[in-house]
């Protein structure tokens, strides 16, 4: 049986730029009607992020009345056209981008690098602070049934964009990384998705509070805002005297100095965030001299997501479940993000 579509619903619309108190107002917006090749998603779960509160700030091209949120998860309710009816009451995450399929980016899979599908939700496209959204196949990957809708919301961003880097990273079973900002949502669950394949961990915070947390998620060493000295420290002590194999640079300018010089010759910094937007300085006398490499990397591409559901349904990957709170606390989810309070992600539930 299709489920009915109403012709409205709730949605948490950015209010106004700046903090986060007051940032959402409740809205009443039309439901998107899905046209051929796509079809509408019922909101189970949308986590929230640190690119939300980037661009709720104002630090990125957001505007007042739009719909930020783009780790999604719900249901299936309504189909484009036939060719996409088999996707009617099936549970979905979505990856972030909706890609177009057909460029030279999509092509050889870097959907991530798609600019001429519709876009990232929450900045093209109106976002998961929502009841409804748009989705197609090319982002969306079905859910077994032992997946929870608030652990498949953050799967892509939250989860996906970690396993991407270290993927970017070349890493293999034995190998010691460095993850900063593993408090955070990505940060906390790339230590996690580390030791599910395999790697010893070096996980770096700045917030003593977060240490026990992050010790249970599976990191090896866990340190506080540390210097160069107590990360190499804890690289010799697990067999890596000449530096670690690969940091996943979550944090950005704060620690990315000391993330460069903690590397052993030919090590991968793998660059995945950058809490404070500005450019950072790079050393290129010890880049050349030790053969370093910076990579860039994105959010997850549907493969990845599909990859980390199938982690997860496997019991290889035991993410811990965000905390839940209803879409009329969006404002209180941001509060916690920006003053660093919440350890991993925050879902909203409409």
């Amino acid at each position: 049986m299709t489920p009915t579509v109403p012709d409205t619903m709730n949605v948490a619309a950015l209010a106004q730029l700046g903090p986060a108190d007051a940032a959402f107002e409740a809205v009443v917006r039309p439901v998107p009607r899905p046209g051929p090749g796509e079809f509408l998603v019922k909101i189970a779960a949308c986590g929230v992020c640190g690119h939300d509160a980037l661009a709720r700030r104002g630090e990125l091209a957001a505007t007042v009345g739009d719909v930020l949120g783009h780790e999604i998860a719900g249901v299936v309710v309504a189909a484009g056209s036939g060719d996409v009816a088999d996707w009617v009451g099936r549970r979905v995450a979505l990856v972030q981008r909706r890609p177009c399929g057909q460029c030279p980016d999509c092509a050889r899979g870097a959907t991530s690098q798609c600019r001429r599908g519709p876009g990232f939700y929450g900045d093209d496209l109106p976002g998961g602070y929502a009841e409804y959204v748009l989705a197609d196949p090319l982002n969306a990957v079905r859910l077994p049934d032992g997946v929870a809708d608030e652990v498949a919301a953050v799967a892509s961003c939250g989860i996906g964009t970690g396993l991407h880097a270290l993927r970017k990273a070349r890493l293999e079973a034995g190998d010691v990384v460095v993850i900063t900002g593993a408090g955070g949502g990505v940060g906390f669950n790339a230590v996690r998705t580390a030791k599910a394949l395999g790697l010893g961990v070096i996980a770096c915070t700045g917030d003593d509070a977060k240490v026990a947390s992050i010790v249970e998620a599976g990191a090896d060493r866990v340190l506080v805002r540390p210097d160069v000295a107590a990360v190499r420290g804890c690289a010799r002590d697990l067999d890596r005297p000449r530096g670690v194999d690969a940091v996943i640079e979550v944090t950005g300018g704060p620690t990315f100095a000391t993330s460069l010089r903690v590397l052993r010759p030919e090590g991968r910094l793998v660059l995945v965030g950058n809490t404070v937007p500005a450019d950072l300085a790079i050393a290129p006398g010890l880049t050349i001299v030790k053969e370093l490499q910076v990579i860039g990397s994105a959010h997850a591409t549907r493969a990845d997501l599909q990859e980390v559901i199938d982690m997860i349904d496997t019991k290889r990957l035991d993410p811990i479940r965000p905390r839940r709170l209803p879409m009329s606390e969006a404002s209180t989810a941001h509060a916690a993000l920006d003053e660093r309070t919440a350890t991993g992600r925050t879902v909203l539930v409409p």
